[in-house]
């Protein structure tokens, strides 16, 4: 099929393989030609036990969602993949173990749960793999090899790929997974007539083999390296460690500073020291991270220190759900803090835009001397997607520090009253630059004062910088029917590739829906907004928050009617939704 877009979910249990197969599917029709996009789910607890579903969206289009439903669904344990069922379409593809190790009780196999219309394919997947490589664990190799045979993908090119996933471990492996996968094919070629119809296109085109494969964490990683990161402190928490982990192996190669500490309180503390001395710096934690990193939040607010702080969002409250996905903590990254503390909050809508939201942050941290948040959450940190490899940032990106002229050293006042609210700032060191920070409130020299007066002007200063923020970042999203119409779909962070998918979809049916989305929260652009919102008659927000965090952010901005979408089911915002409340406000 020319315009074939499935979604496949591999389910078993940790340390059964099915993340990895997951990867090599993914990748493999990556390499195929094929849009795809991939997102795990997996238990919160060390491997050992638990369910873990590799979800993969695979089409010859553009994807902007992994799919809420399945087309297929490979089980390699039965008693997890039998409330993975109810997300198998009606027709869907179910291949299973039909000689398992074991003895199933009737209502734990599998096959005793097959809904009428769908279409089981039995394997004897821990069969085949003992007989490849004489044990078990190749069994998720045999169910891909099974895949393969039945959608119409070349083995060779497959065993290829297999090949280049593994070219690094001994041949042992290598061998071991290619014969799993070679029997499972076999077989399935041999024994399985195919009655579904599902056939990849045999000869994809626009093949592009550089193309990276990789998740949010890894372009928010990439994209600091690239802006020139300096320090990276961190504390290992889930969905952020990722970060930490890549850039403990690439920051010291390009003669930067990694530090693993002791808690979140000492990593934020070490980008604050490493911002004052003039160093681009950043960390990265969870919801629960971010809460002790608070104090520290309000004194780069205060002191006027770059810092970067990646806030990958998990349910919550507190530890909360680790390896499940949230957009809850909206609300404390832009108030969290005390007093009248303004910060800038970037949140990327996709995993490109993760890379492009790194660049940014930097940047406007060390030009405006503020506090950044970068918001991401647990699907765009594990989502992965292929994608050309970015252009090097802009130079003008990579050096923004305002330093003062000569002149201004004769009488340096760190905390110069400007138009623009950024006042000129020396690198320790700088002969006559020498200045007080603390996080008292001060006077233009930093030195400590309590007057009515300096303090409003102060808090005045810091807001206005972000009037100048608001002439840099990027133009919002904004797709769909371009006249006036009827519902205006509003959406931030993860869930605006959602929305837009489902507002394609509805102007295909003939609704007159637009779609809105801008990658920075704050400052945000509102009278963009407000245009936009004023061509439609109702504005819906879908989030992933019980309490709809942004609709109420946006609420007393807009005079239309706003009516929410709010879930917390712990997966990502899903087109179908959006699109079903879309034909019920209709």
């Amino acid at each position: 099929m020319s315009d074939i877009d499935i979604v496949v979910e591999i389910c078993g249990s940790a340390g059964e393989g099915t993340i990895s197969a997951g990867e090599i599917l993914s990748r493999f029709m990556s390499e195929e030609g094929y849009d795809i996009m991939s997102f795990d789910s997996y238990p919160a607890e060390i491997r050992g036990f638990g369910k873990c579903v590799a979800h993969s969206r695979i089409s010859r289009t553009r994807v902007l969602t992994p799919g809420k439903y399945s087309d297929v669904l490979i089980a390699l344990n039965d008693s997890h993949s039998i409330s993975q069922l109810p997300v198998l379409k009606e027709q869907g593809v179910l291949i299973y173990d039909n000689k398992p190790p074991k003895y199933h009780d009737e209502d734990k196999s599998i096959a005793g749960w097959l809904e009428p219309g769908m279409i089981p394919y039995g394997i004897p997947l821990n069969e085949l793999a003992i007989k490849a490589a004489g044990n078990a664990r190749g069994r998720n190799m045999v169910a891909l090899g099974a895949f393969a045979a039945l959608f119409g993908i070349s083995q060779d090119a497959f065993i290829q790929s297999v090949k280049r996933r593994y070219g690094k471990k001994k041949q042992v492996v290598i061998d071991n997974n290619v014969d799993s996968f070679v029997e499972g094919f076999n077989w399935t070629r041999d024994n399985v007539r195919k009655i579904d119809f599902h056939l990849f296109d045999s000869s994809p085109s626009d093949v592009k083999r550089d193309q990276l494969i990789i998740n949010g964490n890894e372009a928010v990683a990439r994209g600091a390296l690239a802006a020139g990161l300096h320090l990276y402190a961190g504390y290992p928490i889930t969905p952020a460690t990722k970060i930490m982990e890549i850039l403990s192996k690439e920051l010291p190669k390009k003669g930067g500073v990694f530090l693993q500490t002791e808690d979140e309180i000492s990593s934020i503390g070490h980008v604050m020291g490493a911002g004052f001395a003039g160093k681009r710096a950043m960390t990265g934690t969870s919801g629960p991270g971010f809460c002790l990193m608070s104090e520290f939040t309000g004194l780069s607010v205060m002191a006027e220190v770059p810092a970067v702080i990646v806030n990958s969002q998990r349910g919550g409250p507190s530890t909360g759900l680790p390896t499940k996905h949230e957009q809850s903590d909206l609300n404390i990254a832009l108030f969290g803090g005390s007093g009248d503390s303004p910060r800038v909050v970037i949140a990327p809508t996709s995993v490109d835009q993760c890379y492009q939201a790194a660049v940014l942050a930097l940047y406007i941290a060390e030009k405006y001397q503020t506090l950044v948040i970068l918001l991401i959450d647990f699907f765009l940190s594990n989502s992965i997607k292929n994608l050309d490899p970015p252009p090097p940032p802009d130079p003008r990106y990579l050096n923004a520090n305002i330093a003062p002229g000569k002149d201004e050293l004769k009488d340096y006042k760190r905390y110069q009253i400007t138009e623009n609210g950024i006042s000129p700032r020396t690198i320790p060191g700088t002969p006559g630059g020498m200045f007080f920070s603390t996080g008292l409130e001060h006077d233009e020299r930093g030195k400590p004062v309590y007057d009515t007066k300096t303090h409003t002007l102060m808090t005045e200063k810091r807001f206005r910088k972000h009037r100048e923020i608001l002439k840099e970042i990027p133009e919002p999203r904004i797709t769909g029917w371009e006249g006036q119409g009827d519902i205006g779909v509003v959406s931030w962070g993860s869930s605006a590739g959602a929305a837009e998918e489902a507002v394609i979809l509805a102007c295909e049916k003939g609704l007159k829906v637009g779609s809105f989305s801008s990658m920075v929260l704050s400052p945000f652009p509102a009278n963009a907004l407000v245009r936009f919102c004023d061509r439609f008659k109702t504005i819906l927000v879908p989030e992933m928050n019980y309490s709809g965090q942004f609709a109420n952010m946006i609420a007393p901005i807009v005079t239309r009617p706003v009516m929410r979408l709010n879930m917390v089911t712990g997966l990502p915002m899903a087109s179908e939704d959006i699109l079903k409340k879309i034909k019920e406000i209709k």
